[in-house]
C-alpha cells in the first residue's frame, strides 16, 4: 500500500515538472536609455574662414586749404561710397559648460579681413586766388577685427544650436591724397606745380557683435560649425592734416575732418578641437 502511494506521488510530481518546463519565461521590462547628447564641456581652439560685407557710412567730409600767402578756401573730398566687402579668416578659442542640454560659454577670436572702400579721383574746389586744379582721393579700410563674446546654446544629439553676443574691436584707417597747383605770384596771378600729399589716420574702434550658429560634433574632440555675426561701431570722427610743397617754396596745408560709421556682416565656417 505504501509502495502504491509513493509511486503515485512521483508520477504527479513529474507531471507538474513537465508542465513548468513548457511555460514561456517571463522577461522583466528594461529601461530604455535616454538619448545621448554631445559633451561640449571644456576648452577648445580652432580656425575659420568666410566672407564679410562692410559699409563705412562716410559723411561730413569738410576741410580747409591754407597757403603761405595767407589765402584760404574750404574744400571737401567726395563722400566715400560703396561696400567694403572682402574675405575674412582667423582663429578662435573659448570654454563651454554643459548643464544637461543647455550649453553656456565664452569665446574670443581674432580675424583678418580684406575690406576697403575708395572714392577714386575726386575734385577739390578751391578758390582761384588760392590755388586751382586740385584733385585727390580718399579711402577707408579695415585689416583686422576681434570679438569677445558669450554663447548660450541647446545641445541635441551631436549638434549644438547657439546664440552669441559681446564686444567687437576693429582697426579702421582713413587715407587721403591730393595734388594740384598753387599760386607762385599774385600780381600777375601765376600758378606753379605743387607736390603730392599723402596722409592717413587709424584708430581701434569699439563696438558690439551679435549673431548665432550651429556646431556639429565629429568625435575625438573635433567639431565643425557655421556662424553669422553682425558688428556695429557707431559714428567716429577722423582728423587729417597734410602739406604740399611747391618748387618755389610755397606751402599749402590741407586739414580735413571725416565722420565714419562702420558696420560689418560676417558669414563663416570653422573647425574646433576640444580638450
Amino acid at each position: 500500500m505504501r509502495t502504491l502511494v509513493f509511486a503515485t506521488s512521483l508520477l504527479a510530481f513529474g507531471q507538474i515538472t513537465a508542465q513548468a518546463a513548457d511555460l514561456t519565461p517571463v522577461r522583466m521590462p528594461t529601461k530604455i536609455p535616454a538619448q545621448q547628447v554631445g559633451n561640449w564641456t571644456g576648452f577648445y581652439i580652432g580656425g575659420n574662414v568666410g566672407y564679410g560685407w562692410g559699409n563705412y557710412g562716410a559723411s561730413n567730409s569738410t576741410g580747409t586749404f591754407v597757403n603761405t600767402n595767407g589765402g584760404s578756401a574750404p574744400f571737401g573730398f567726395n563722400a566715400v561710397s560703396g561696400n567694403g566687402n572682402g574675405v575674412t579668416a582667423g582663429i578662435q578659442t573659448g570654454y563651454a559648460w554643459q548643464i544637461q542640454q543647455t550649453v553656456l560659454g565664452v569665446e574670443a577670436d581674432w580675424q583678418y579681413i580684406n575690406s576697403k572702400v575708395s572714392t577714386g579721383n575726386s575734385a577739390i574746389p578751391v578758390l582761384a586766388a588760392v590755388g586751382g586744379n586740385f584733385s585727390g582721393g580718399a579711402s577707408v579700410s579695415t585689416d583686422w577685427y576681434a570679438t569677445f563674446r558669450g554663447r548660450v546654446g541647446y545641445a541635441f544629439g551631436p549638434a549644438l544650436l547657439y546664440a552669441t553676443g559681446g564686444i567687437a574691436l576693429a582697426e579702421t584707417k582713413l587715407s587721403e591724397n591730393a595734388t594740384g597747383s598753387i599760386p607762385t605770384s599774385l600780381f600777375p596771378l601765376t600758378y606753379g606745380p605743387l607736390g603730392s600729399m599723402n596722409v592717413s589716420n587709424s584708430a581701434v574702434l569699439v563696438g558690439y557683435a551679435i549673431g548665432g550658429g550651429i556646431e556639429y560634433a565629429l568625435g575625438a574632440g573635433w567639431s565643425v560649425k557655421g556662424e553669422y555675426l553682425h558688428m556695429g561701431f557707431g559714428t567716429n570722427g577722423y582728423n587729417l592734416t597734410g602739406s604740399l610743397q611747391s618748387p618755389a617754396g610755397l606751402t599749402g596745408v590741407i586739414a580735413t575732418h571725416v565722420d565714419i560709421k562702420p558696420t560689418f556682416d560676417i558669414a563663416r565656417v570653422g573647425m574646433n578641437y576640444r580638450f
